[in-house]
């Protein structure tokens, strides 16, 4: 029996998968991303695992969190350069393709149940409208779907490294401080794990509020953002509850932007781990005030379906989507 090779590539995190034609797992992993100097080595450390010996792989898809063009690709948040030739000859894999990981979001979008959505607003979807998928994570991730033949065509974007816009007289001083430490602010910058830490130490200094010490040594032994979240949703400290609520209204605002630029009337899709594990913050009202913020047209983003996913590997199940197609390719 062949497999498909499907891996997820994040600045933070890495899955891999070989599965069959029917996707039936035969090997699951998860790899801190940061502990493999390259890709290359993650997956030899992936296939040398026992359930993998043997394996004949006749294609793979690798999902890059980062731009790709044609056969090569590069992350974003990491040091790696990946070539779809060279991955095929090292590890005999048959066919080898890269797409943007919110590529493959887009597309398994498709394989997703009605469980795994929750529904922000209902609006008026309309099926020959476009979809938009956007997700924050160790950055944020954006895609364009187009109704194409029954199906859907997915385009990538680096969408999340446009700049940010501020909407209040607080966000306007956060882009003030975060642009003397990097120049270019992009929502990238912001709506992402760091970016909570950064509206945590900015609004700490800035509205002089005391820490909690047990949140600043979470912070300092584990991972802040995780830390800042289960502080705000568990604990209701009041500092990380402001934190979270800037996040998700900055959050708010950019996935307005993009669902008014490509008139996604087939709904947008809120994808990536930090929503999902915050999803009652996304519920309360400061998300939604934020997406229809938009002036003239708010009326028209009333109409917008918005759906949180709730499937947290919805980029691999997208990933071995491709792997499948392009085997009959």
């Amino acid at each position: 029996m062949t497999y498909l090779l499907a891996a997820d590539i994040g600045g933070t995190k890495t899955l891999c998968q070989l599965a069959d034609e029917h996707g039936r797992i035969r090997l699951q992993q998860r790899f801190p991303s940061q502990e493999f100097e390259s890709f290359e080595l993650l997956l030899n450390a992936f296939l040398s695992l026992p359930e993998a010996q043997g394996v004949h792989i006749s294609s793979a898809c690798i999902a890059v969190a980062g731009p790709v063009d044609g056969d090569s690709g590069r992350v974003t948040k990491l040091p790696w350069q990946l070539n779809a030739r060279t991955l095929a000859e090292q590890f005999q894999i048959e066919k080898v393709q890269l797409c943007n990981d919110f590529e493959a979001v887009g597309h398994g979008i498709a394989a997703l149940e009605p469980g795994d959505l929750d529904v922000l607003q209902q609006g008026e979807p309309n099926p020959a409208m476009p979809r938009a998928v956007i997700g924050a994570g160790t950055g944020l991730g954006q895609a364009i779907l187009v109704p194409e033949n029954d199906s859907w065509r997915v385009l990538p974007t680096e969408g999340g490294h446009v700049d940010f816009a501020p909407q209040t007289s607080t966000q306007q001083l956060l882009l003030e401080q975060v642009q003397k430490r990097f120049g270019h602010v992009s929502y990238d910058r912001l709506v992402c794990g760091s970016g909570l830490e950064t509206m945590y130490l900015f609004l700490r200094d800035y509205k002089q509020i005391d820490e909690n010490p047990q949140l600043r040594l979470a912070m300092l032994h584990g991972d802040p953002a995780a830390a800042i979240s289960e502080y705000a949703v568990v604990h209701h400290d009041a500092l990380s509850n402001q934190a979270l609520d800037m996040f998700v209204s900055i959050y708010g605002a950019q996935a307005g932007n993009l669902a008014l630029s490509v008139m996604a009337r087939g709904g947008i899709y809120l994808a990536g781990g930090i929503v999902g594990k915050n999803i009652a913050k996304f519920r309360e009202s400061g998300f939604m005030e934020a997406f229809l913020a938009k002036g003239r047209m708010q009326d028209l983003m009333e109409k917008m379906p918005v759906y949180v996913v709730l499937e947290p590997e919805v980029g691999l199940k997208g990933a071995h989507l491709l792997a499948r197609k392009a085997m009959y390719n």
